[in-house]
């Protein structure tokens, strides 16, 4: 046994200390720089400075990403401004009815009505409309077009530049339906940074009876009320909307009356569902005939006074030989009046001869626009 005393932890002699503790124990007291100089240094990790090259590509890379994201926000804030454009060209119009009893299928006659302001210096003015299944469209108290749908999603576009005034204008809109099913929309240009400036929505107006006084004001003993809204576009059978160009009425310049009429019965067709099943039958019905030889015209339908209480269907058909008269298959058409109104204007301008009156008030007279 060696008689050397162990070297103890604080360095003094004289105590015993296991060799591994006293070298865990030295190695703590050991200096950073004692230790770093034990360690290979072929080990160390080697950094060099970034050359002049490499800071190029790094400001470019940079460059490329910040424009890539500046693109991609423009790109979102596009589509969010712009996407309406591609699909809906109303803005924010929305299909409006009026408010009543859809499910019972009673025919329906309504006028709605807008008074609105249009600025100086307008580029130009067109109204965008739907109204199905039939409409007639008055601005400013002059007829500006019409017609009858069929099962179509496309907006009529009229160019009212020279009938819009600057200041105050009003908006009439008739909407005739044979089964009380339907929607109108409307959606007013200035220019191609202006649209939809003025549309269909709750704060129109829906008149259920007829003055001539509407074309000019709303008439409020004629007790109106707000329209029921259907929503926006794209909805229902009407879906996306397109848009096609349409010419203005022109209003007709003299009238031509019949030379004679011609009563007769006869049957129409009629649709039943009983059980599930659609049954066809005929009804039978009075015709009368007005007889106005070969024209081209807008017919022009009248009742007698006293029967224009409430909205009616007139069933009416045009035909241009003899031999046509007694052929009432998928010809006949609905001309709805509203209460009040004493003449309707058929707007499809067309070539014939006779026009039958069907059925009630077969006393109605017809006449033609001719244009």
């Amino acid at each position: 046994m060696s008689e050397t005393p162990a070297i103890s932890a604080s360095g003094l002699p004289g105590k015993r200390v296991e060799p591994n503790r006293a070298g865990i124990t030295m190695t703590a007291f050991m200096s950073l720089d004692d230790s770093i100089d034990r360690v290979d240094k072929s080990t160390r990790p080697r950094f060099r400075p970034i050359a002049d090259g490499d800071r190029v590509i790094i400001r470019r890379l940079g460059s490329a990403l910040a424009i890539a994201f500046a693109l991609a926000a423009l790109f979102f804030r596009l589509n969010d401004l712009y996407s309406d454009k591609f699909f809906d060209v109303t803005g924010t119009a929305e299909w409006i009815w009026d408010r009543h009893r859809v499910a019972e299928g009673d025919p329906i006659a309504f006028f709605a009505t807008r008074d609105f302001r249009l600025p100086a210096g307008r580029q130009y003015t067109r109204i965008k409309i739907l109204g199905d299944p039939e409409y007639t469209l008055y601005l400013n108290g002059v007829e500006v077009g019409g017609k009858r749908v069929s099962d179509s999603n496309r907006l009529d576009v009229y160019d009212v530049s020279e009938i819009a005034r600057t200041g105050k204008n009003r908006l009439v809109v008739a909407v005739r339906s044979p089964n009380g099913v339907g929607g109108l929309i409307v959606s007013l240009d200035l220019a191609p940074e202006s649209e939809n400036v003025v549309v269909t929505d709750r704060s129109w107006l829906i008149f259920r009876r007829w003055s001539p006084l509407l074309l000019t004001r709303d008439v409020y003993e004629l007790h109106p009320r707000a329209p029921m809204s259907l929503g926006r576009p794209p909805m229902r059978r009407w879906n996306y909307l397109t848009k096609a160009r349409m010419p203005l009425f022109v209003a007709p310049q003299s009238e031509a009356q019949a030379r004679g009429t011609t009563s007769f019965v006869t049957a129409l067709p009629e649709f039943r569902t009983l059980g599930g099943v659609v049954v066809v039958g005929r009804r039978p019905v009075h015709a009368t005939v007005y007889d106005f030889g070969p024209i081209r015209g807008y017919g022009r339908i009248s009742l007698p006074r006293g029967v224009s209480g409430t909205s009616q269907v007139i069933e009416i058909r045009y035909a241009n030989a003899p031999s046509e008269l007694a052929l009432v298959e998928g010809s006949v058409e609905n001309i709805v009046f509203a209460p009040g109104e004493q003449s309707v204007i058929d707007n499809q301008k067309r070539a014939f001869r006779y026009i039958i009156i069907y059925g009630c008030c077969a006393n109605a007279r017809a006449s033609v626009l001719k244009g």
